[in-house]
């Protein structure tokens, strides 16, 4: 269940802390809160044609998969992002990951919760979870960037935000920069499990960006490791179909 905050707090917050556009960071109008009337309509929705398994757009919408997913063995077992990730795309994310814009993760949250409520709720979430960062981009950063979305998406569908089931345990390099093999041992023993899932059956990953999808796969194969049933994902943004 959505949980409201009073009218009165609410304007009295965008007073004193008026609202940014997400992707150009220039002031909204009072009460307002998204992209401004310059940046929504250079916005790119993944539309109607997505892979059925990571929810990549697809170019051919006779195809149901996108080639690597209909190729590939995926831990996961489906995903879906809002946009392409495009330089608008690429300039927010960033800036809410190293320019401490953390109020963009409230919007993207928002929009998440929003776009996918019939998905969501068909599945029957028992928790969110957050892909996690290491100790070290923790402590170099202050906060996880995919925890603050996930926070706002737990706030609105009443799903709880459990972050204490999975740490990194190591940095990783760029998976897009490495080849399908190289990827796989770059992410052996990423991650850990920290908390107990025997009660979750079906859990909502969340993260800013969908690029190789070795990352979420990884996440998603702990997970199941440890006895979660379904684990599907949602994320800001994904890269173009390979």
């Amino acid at each position: 269940m959505k949980k409201t905050i009073p009218k009165p707090l609410r304007m009295a917050a965008d007073i004193v802390f008026p609202r940014r556009c997400p992707f150009c960071d220039e002031l909204l109008f009072f009460g307002r809160n998204g992209p401004c009337d310059r940046c929504g309509p250079r916005l790119h929705r993944i539309g109607n044609d997505f892979c059925l398994k990571c929810g990549k757009p697809i170019t051919d919408p006779g195809s149901e998969y996108c080639k690597t997913c209909a190729s590939g063995d995926r831990a996961f077992d489906m995903g879906r992002s809002l946009f392409f990730y495009d330089d608008l795309l690429k300039h927010s994310l960033s800036s809410l990951k190293y320019n401490n814009k953390r109020e963009y993760a409230q919007y993207f949250g928002a929009e998440l919760a929003k776009t996918f409520a019939k998905t969501i709720r068909s599945e029957r979430f028992d928790a969110i979870v957050p892909v996690p960062i290491s100790r070290d981009r923790m402590k170099k950063r202050g906060y996880n960037q995919a925890e603050l979305i996930a926070a706002e998406v737990s706030r609105i569908t009443g799903i709880p935000l459990r972050n204490d089931i999975i740490t990194r345990e190591k940095d990783t390099v760029a998976q897009k920069e490495l080849g399908r093999a190289a990827r796989q041992k770059n992410l052996k023993k990423a991650f850990k499990i920290t908390g107990n899932v025997v009660e979750l059956e079906t859990i909502m990953v969340i993260d800013d960006i969908y690029t190789t999808g070795s990352t979420m796969s990884e996440t998603a194969r702990v997970l199941k490791e440890a006895g979660v049933k379904k684990v599907c994902f949602f994320t800001v943004a994904s890269g173009s179909a390979i």
